[in-house]
């Protein structure tokens, strides 16, 4: 269910485009250099956990000894399910915007799976890796995200998911001749609904359309009902409020988020007195906001609820002194319920590159 290398080797089985990727298993990175010359790849490229999620364990490198390193901090240590990592995944940098595309499936369904809403993630290159500000929703009928809607349906396909929902994040380049995005290669699927309350925020601007009632549906084999459209009738933006600080967080201004014309609602994590960090994964964010509106109005309150969030911290205290209690290792964002981990499937202990 987790296992990125397994969801690539099933997508690509099926005749569906994947970044190129390798699996690596030895701590010290010393297949590297071999990998990326087998794969012919440039860089930077991707090296990550297999198992994650939350973009935990995630590096963008720009060279074989970045690589190496980061390789190093994933193999044969604890990953973000707490089990150990018997291999980190390397794998092309895929150029192009990020999606995440949610699907219901039921054989009562005329194809037996639908794409309910897409999400086009916008991030920002920082502290080495992508990191999101704001996922907005599209038209999944808009002819510019066709591709998008068939790869998807493919992946479902592919990996066997027939109840129930989907998700599927998803990298595509945008062509501006054709008006389009193309290119589609799936980063990971689920078989779940989606995080960051996409659903809520789904039944909320799109007529008819109730996620939470179709899974139930649809695992227990009634007709599942589908709205003439999934077309969203507003814009609806989560929005991700980072600290640009380490420390003791002290005080906190801006955090009145009901101030904003297309409020809708909002969840605040960060606390007095606890410690806050640079925001990278989705579960060091301060807070977590969501907006609907005109896609005008949205944008706007995006921007100034991000400015106008100000955190103050004291410094960590020194080596000797009192500890702070710090987070756990593998802390739950509290937008994102993470499942109980699965058996790990066993790899060969050696490079395999595909």
């Amino acid at each position: 269910r987790r296992d990125k290398g397994l969801m690539k080797v099933a997508v690509a089985n099926a005749g569906l485009r994947v970044a190129k990727y390798a699996r690596l298993t030895r701590a010290d990175g010393g297949e590297v250099e071999l990998a990326v010359e087998e794969l012919e790849l440039e860089f930077p490229i991707v090296v990550k956990t297999p198992r994650g999620w939350s973009t935990q364990d995630v590096y963008i490198c720009n060279d074989c000894q970045e690589a190496k390193e980061c390789v190093s901090k994933i193999v044969k240590s604890l990953g973000p399910d707490g089990r150990k990592t018997q291999y980190a995944l390397l794998e092309e940098f895929l150029t192009g915007e990020e999606f995440a595309v949610n699907l219901i499936t039921s054989p009562t369904t005329p194809r037996g799976v639908q794409v309910t809403d897409i999400w086009r993630y916008h991030k920002i290159f920082l502290h080495g890796t992508m990191v999101n500000t704001w996922q907005s929703m599209v038209d999944p009928h808009d002819k510019a995200y066709a591709s998008l809607v068939r790869y998807a349906e493919g992946v479902c396909r592919a990996v066997g998911i027939k109840y129930g929902m989907a998700h599927i994040e998803i990298k595509a380049e945008y062509d501006s001749k054709l008006g389009r995005w193309i290119n589609p290669a799936m980063i990971e699927v689920g078989a779940r609904m989606a995080g960051g309350r996409k659903s809520v925020m789904a039944e909320a601007v799109i007529p008819g359309w109730y996620p939470f009632a179709a899974m139930v549906d649809a695992h227990c084999g009634f007709p599942v009902l589908i709205p003439p459209s999934f077309r969203p009738v507003k814009q609806a933006t989560h929005v991700f409020i980072p600290s640009d600080k380490d420390g003791i967080l002290k005080s906190i201004s801006g955090e009145n988020f009901e101030r904003l014309p297309t409020y809708y609602d909002h969840a605040l994590s960060a606390k007095i007195g606890k410690r806050v960090r640079k925001s990278k994964e989705i579960g060091s964010f301060c807070a977590h906001l969501w907006l609907t509106g005109t896609t005008e109005e949205v944008q706007r309150d995006a921007e100034r609820a991000r400015a106008e969030f100000i955190v103050e911290v004291d410094p960590l205290p020194e080596e000797g002194e009192a500890e702070v209690a710090a987070p756990a290792a593998a802390p739950a964002s509290p937008i994102e319920e993470i499942p109980s981990p699965e058996p790990a499937a066993a790899m060969p202990n050696a490079i395999s590159v595909v």
